[in-house]
């Protein structure tokens, strides 16, 4: 990440600058105006947001929470705090012999938790930077926590651009820590320094806490999201009649059945079942009487049924819904037809609404072109949109155009007249054709398809007289076929009767979080296939296979979960058993993640190096300059192989 993008300024150690802001600060107090253009656009819209909402620069404190107001606070992130503790235990090595402290803080700006060597952390309980205070604009003017809050992007505050008196003793460098599903802030990771021991990286080092602190928490939560919805495909087979829609432990739609989401259909004023929508507001364990204002007109919530035991802490749960009674019967609605799209496993926002649009795509006659790399599913969406179209009692034929010479391809296509064999043409009739890689059809091939789909009618190969056919095509493609209408290769006339229905079908790698889903649901079909009893995937396994790129999509992870479920005895796959053409991914994998292991000792060790070239061999001076002491220079020094280590004698 580009540090510049923040604006950093120029060092603490800059006098000139500082006397400038010093000067601001003064006017301000005085005037109540801030007039200095010197000052960074970043501190100077933060000053007048602060003085807009009262602020006052001389006397004001921040705010303190204490006790059990404090204590519940915690209680409340103590999801953030652990993963904050995680990070520190990665990174606290970097700051635990310096004059600066890791902090944590909620999205209120309340530091919840601070770490870094006692006699820092003892002084910051002097200076208001101790757990409780709130840092916020409003109740701690500018500092890098707040104005990270305010801009929602990282920050960096020096001692004199703070705006309380107060805080003027030190400097600050905050990164904003997001929620991965919706993107909504958590909290605040700040490093903060006493005196003039602020260095260049901390900044850097901010912006890889909230990282690493966003990380961990995706982690947890994905996990927590498997085990949902594993326990959901449960209740699913069980309740397979009602209307079904889990939440979250935070209240968001996680997944949601085909009934419940025909009695949410053109309600506007419900909330809308997207995954990872806020369904409810969850404090504790939620009752029905919460989620009347979420629901459709006319419908009844029958029973909210918890994740886990009763008593314990909300982890998520299935809310289940009818239709309201009217005059002691049900409110009339249409039975649901039979879906042909539950057969597509996924509940990831964008494949959910590839298969609401195929379904509205289904019902009329057009031509429709489904884009999307190999393996992602194309032939089951085709399948699925003909079993849901007015002509789903005709036949049903596919064929693969790029598996053919362009000789091959016209016979399979349109027939022959010397051997009396139909094509997929006539065979189709009255039904539904699938042509995937379409874009391989040759041009004479694309005239005739043109002349059926326009006309009606086709012509086999070496054959005069033409023959009636009505079927309903759906074409597959990887490629853009307006480049090779560009290039000549493909017919404009046949690329705009295309066009009129085009769905664009996601990449596995773009819907990682269904990959635990699809993986259950092969395990159990090989286990009905070949009768080796049930496997499932150890936890490092499924993570493992979540940061794979999947070039084969869908179908590569059903074959490479055939292949390890054929040749595993034990019940568990782990990643022993991936084959070796998986390997250097897992390779590259390891690799990547100790890479970002040590990219914090990269920024130190540059720091380091910076330091020796300016000061040479006055090792006193660099140790004085980076705020750390000899002995642990010394130590850094040999872990990195500097030059001018001292020896071990």
């Amino acid at each position: 990440m580009d540090i510049q993008s923040f604006g950093r300024t120029p060092r603490e150690a800059d006098r000139l600058y500082r006397k400038q802001v010093e000067r601001a600060w003064l006017t301000l107090v005085e005037r109540g105006a801030v007039v200095d253009p010197n000052l960074r656009e970043v501190v100077r819209e933060s000053w007048l947001r602060c003085l807009a909402m009262g602020v006052a620069p001389v006397a004001q404190r921040p705010s303190q929470r204490a006790g059990t107001t404090l204590e519940q606070l915690r209680d409340h992130n103590s999801e953030l705090l652990r993963a904050f503790q995680h990070t520190w235990r990665v990174l606290g090595d970097i700051l635990s012999d310096t004059q600066s402290c890791l902090i944590i803080a909620d999205a209120s700006g309340t530091m919840l938790d601070i770490c870094g060597s006692p006699s820092v952390v003892d002084r910051g309980a002097r200076d208001c930077v101790s757990p409780g205070y709130e840092w916020s604009e409003q109740s701690g003017g500018t500092n890098a926590i707040g104005t990270a809050i305010a801009r929602n992007a990282p920050a960096e505050v020096h001692s004199a651009e703070h705006l309380l008196a107060v805080a003027k003793i030190w400097s600050c460098s905050a990164a904003p820590v997001r929620d991965a599903v919706d993107g909504h802030l958590v909290g605040v990771v700040d490093v903060t320094s006493f005196g003039d021991s602020h260095q260049q990286h901390c900044l850097a080092l901010a912006v890889t806490a909230a990282h690493q602190i966003e990380e961990t928490l995706n982690s947890r939560e994905l996990a927590r999201s498997v085990q949902l919805l594993h326990w959901y495909q449960q209740q699913t087979s069980r309740r397979g009649l009602q209307a079904l829609v889990l939440l979250d432990r935070k209240g968001r739609v996680l997944a949601a059945n085909e009934l419940a989401r025909a009695l949410f259909a053109g309600a506007p004023e419900a909330t809308p079942l997207a995954r990872g929508r806020q369904f409810l507001q969850v404090s504790r364990e939620p009752e029905l009487k919460h989620l009347i204002a979420a629901l459709p007109p006319r419908t009844r919530a029958l029973a909210l049924e918890p994740y886990g035991p009763r008593g314990q802490a909300w982890e998520g749960g299935l809310l289940i819904l009818e239709p309201r009674r009217e005059g002691g019967q049900l409110r009339s609605r249409p039975a649901p037809a039979p879906n042909a799209f539950s057969g597509i496993i996924g509940v990831h926002p964008q494949l959910l609404d590839a298969k609401r649009r195929a379904a509205r795509m289904a019902r009329a006659s057009a031509p429709v072109l489904l884009l999307g790399e190999s393996g992602v599913g194309k032939q089951r969406f085709a399948r699925a949109i003909h079993e849901s179209s007015p002509v789903a009692a005709g036949p049903w034929h596919s064929l693969r155009c790029r598996t053919f010479t362009p000789e091959q391809l016209a016979i399979e296509l349109f027939g022959d007249e010397a051997s009396g064999r139909f094509g997929c043409l006539q065979e189709a009739d009255g039904g539904t054709l699938f042509l995937d890689d379409i874009d391989a059809l040759p041009l004479s091939a694309q005239l005739g398809l043109v002349r059926a789909l326009q006309d009606h009618v086709a012509l086999r190969a070496g054959g005069q007289r033409e023959y009636p056919v009505r079927v309903r095509l759906i074409a597959g493609t990887q490629s853009k076929l307006n480049e090779a209408v560009a290039a000549g290769r493909f017919r404009l006339d046949l690329f705009y009767r295309l066009k009129v229905f085009g769905l664009r079908l996601p990449a596995l790698r773009d819907r990682l979080s269904d990959l635990p889903l699809l993986a259950h649901r092969r395990l159990l079909e090989l286990e009905a296939r070949y009768g080796l009893g049930p496997r499932q995937l150890s936890l490092p396994l499924q993570e493992t296979l979540m940061n794979f790129r999947w070039p084969g999509n869908v179908y590569e992870l059903r074959n490479l979960l055939e292949a390890m479920y054929l040749q595993s005895e034990s019940s568990t796959l782990t990643e022993a058993d991936l084959p070796e053409e998986y390997r250097p991914q897992l390779t590259l994998l390891a690799s990547a993640t100790d890479q970002h292991e040590h990219s914090i000792s990269g920024l130190e060790r540059s720091a380091i190096e910076a330091e020796l070239l300016r000061q040479g061999d006055n090792l006193s001076a660099v140790a004085r300059r980076l705020g750390i002491s000899r002995s642990t220079l010394y130590r850094k020094m040999k872990r990195y192989g500097l030059a001018g280590a001292p020896s071990a004698n």
